[in-house]
């Protein structure tokens, strides 16, 4: 039995030009995420045993083209370009409202006047898609990007592929010193 619908945390932190948004939801499964006329954020899932969603309208515009989202087994990360490049924005929403499920990511928090020297964030390096609905062919029953997961795949291949390499070429070097004690 499916429960009601809740409001996921959020956090968020931003740089002149983007806006870091990380939905903490763990296991996601078939995540609607979408910007509604470059101002409203709209997500959808479900963990299995509870839903969640909110709508929220953001603070200014940001353009979707140029926003992506990634997701893993614990968290959903959004990468938006804003609109306006500039001044950081006061808050993550238009509403001036304290919002309890909104917090600030402090991991990646910086003054605007220090952003040059701040971290930036990879997402563990983690390849983004375009913002937008998924296709359930990009989703699998337990919610994971397979895009992400064909990269990881080929990663993990290229490694093995890497460490192969470096298995002849100790056996090279190790014939090689075989030969030179032989003389």
């Amino acid at each position: 039995m499916q429960s009601q619908t809740q409001f996921p945390t959020l956090k968020w932190a931003q740089r002149k030009d983007r806006l870091y948004i990380t939905i903490l939801v763990v296991h996601t499964k078939k995540p609607s995420i979408d910007i509604i006329d470059n101002k409203k954020l709209k997500y959808s899932g479900t963990d299995g045993e509870k839903n969640y969603s909110f709508e929220i309208e953001l603070f200014d515009e940001v353009l979707k083209d140029e926003s992506k989202y990634n997701l893993d087994a614990r968290n959903i990360f959004l990468n938006l370009k804003k609109k306006n490049p500039g001044p950081y924005w006061e808050r993550l929403t238009k509403d001036s409202k304290k919002n309890h499920w909104i917090e600030i990511d402090w991991v990646y928090y910086t003054e605007e006047d220090e952003e040059n020297e701040a971290k930036q964030p990879d997402f563990n390096g983690q390849d983004f898609g375009d913002m937008g609905e998924m296709d359930e062919d990009d989703v699998n029953d337990e919610g994971v990007d397979l895009k992400i997961e064909k990269k990881d795949e080929d990663k993990k291949n290229e490694d093995n592929k890497n460490e192969e390499k470096k298995e002849e070429e100790k056996k090279s070097d190790l014939s090689d010193l075989d030969k030179e004690e032989v003389k």
